[in-house]
């Protein structure tokens, strides 16, 4: 029996209808004094009431002016998939429960592997976010090298090498991991020599590197080849956060700049972000495949039983697991990802041209593929934090880093006339501020 029926669909239709109402951005503040609703109203009117309310107080990040974050509104294909995953609300971690959406994370995780170029043996696991992907990395890599902390732990201090513009996720995974955040080590890759990378490993307990794939303030794509033999000699895990710019494996025309994946032992992909899928869609992969379930697995007679073969959660920490691998094998099924991919990193070049082609503006940051950063040409002072909060308050999205603008072009509603208006809508709040 169905669990859709008039009634449910009729709560549809108010929902939908609602999300095609002007949205307005608030205060904290001004959420407090409106988002309330009248006791006397009936259950009908009452749900309307709250639907709407939500609506119009969210941010809609298809909105063509949504250009701030490293997400978008998501695509027409990636929604449906989420409605199918609601729907059915199972829990992948064994397969019994989860037969076709157990499949489906299978299936395209070896199909993301091969794009890599990882030999057979590799696996991976959706997870929930980056941050978390990389955590699993970093636990990866420590078991590897001290297998005995599985069962005893450690007792003395262990390090990480990382970089000066690593996303914040290597000193999470250090605290969660009772590493402390002391024992991050943070270098500057293109200043030190391997000679002194090669002393950092010497005189401390290093099990892993991390380098970043597109940095998440600039796009910065880190090269790591210079330490390569080192990180050989220690036998230390070299883990790539290719969070941002991984999805250049899904394109033809970009796949080229991830030849160096290969090399790594484990790499981490969102899929929601540059791909502009659903939120989340994280994707860790690890060349040694085995190591997932062996520094995870433990024995649990009541949910594994003699056919969990295919049972995900035997590699995974979690036991609770959303189906957001499905999200990226019905897209690659019904949607064209390779375009999708490309469209991102074409978009981008083409905005950075239309910065340099205007004489109001200064590019910076021109190597990113991902980032379009752009400063304010003014005598005056350019007061970037307020700029940006009135822009919000018009409904224009954007974010900045310190002393520029930083535009994201995941939003698949944003084009060339779009992003246009927002430059004329800087200049102009630039002027308003200025003359006040």
């Amino acid at each position: 029996s169905s669990g859709i029926n008039a009634e449910y669909g009729k709560k549809m239709e108010v929902v939908f209808k609602a999300l095609q109402n002007k949205h307005e951005y608030c205060s904290f503040e001004e959420l407090d004094e409106r988002v309330v609703f009248d006791e006397g109203l009936n259950k009908e009117e009452r749900f309307k009431a709250v639907v709407d309310t939500v609506c119009k107080y969210t941010i809609d990040t298809k909105d063509e002016n949504w250009i701030a974050k490293l997400y978008g509104g998501g695509t027409e294909m990636s929604f449906v998939a989420e409605m199918i995953i609601s729907y059915f609300n199972q829990n992948c971690h064994t397969y019994s429960s989860s037969p076709l959406f157990t499949f489906a994370e299978e299936q395209i995780i070896k199909k993301v592997i091969g794009y890599v170029g990882y030999d057979e043996g590799a696996s991976g696991l959706f997870l929930p976010g980056g941050s978390y992907s990389t955590l699993i990395g970093m636990i990866c890599a420590r078991y590897k090298k001290f297998p005995a902390s599985k069962r005893a732990g450690l007792n003395h201090p262990i390090q990480v090498i990382t970089s000066v513009n690593s996303h914040y996720s290597i000193d999470k995974g250090a605290i969660m991991m009772g590493m402390g955040t002391d024992n991050v080590i943070k270098i500057d890759f293109e200043k030190t020599t391997p000679q002194e990378f090669e002393d950092i490993v010497v005189n401390n307990n290093v099990f892993m590197l991390n380098s970043t794939f597109g940095t998440t303030s600039e796009g910065t794509i880190e090269s790591v080849e210079k330490f390569s033999k080192i990180l050989k000699k220690y036998n230390i895990w070299h883990h790539v956060d290719a969070c941002v710019s991984g999805i250049a494996l899904f394109s033809n025309k970009y796949r080229y700049i991830t030849s160096s994946f290969k090399h790594a032992h484990s790499i981490t992909i969102d899929c929601h972000k540059c791909l502009n899928l659903n939120q989340q869609c994280s994707l860790l992969l690890v060349k040694e495949g085995q190591l997932l379930s062996d520094c995870s697995r433990i024995t649990a007679p009541y949910l594994f039983h003699k056919d969990s073969e295919h049972d995900i959660a035997n590699r995974s920490f979690q036991c609770g697991r959303r189906a957001d691998g499905f999200k990226l094998w019905f897209c690659d099924q019904v949607d064209d990802l390779d375009a999708q991919a490309t469209l991102m990193y074409d978009r981008n070049a083409r905005f950075k041209e239309l910065i340099a082609d205007d004489p109001r503006f200064i590019s910076v940051l021109e190597y990113s593929m991902t980032h379009t950063c752009f400063q304010l040409v003014t005598d005056k002072e350019v007061q970037i934090h307020e700029i940006t909060a009135a822009l919000r308050k018009e409904g224009v999205f954007l974010e900045y880093h310190t002393d520029y603008f930083r535009a994201v072009a995941v939003n698949d509603n944003i084009d060339e006339d779009v992003f246009k208006a927002i430059l004329e809508r800087i200049v102009a709040v630039h002027q308003q501020l200025s003359e006040q």
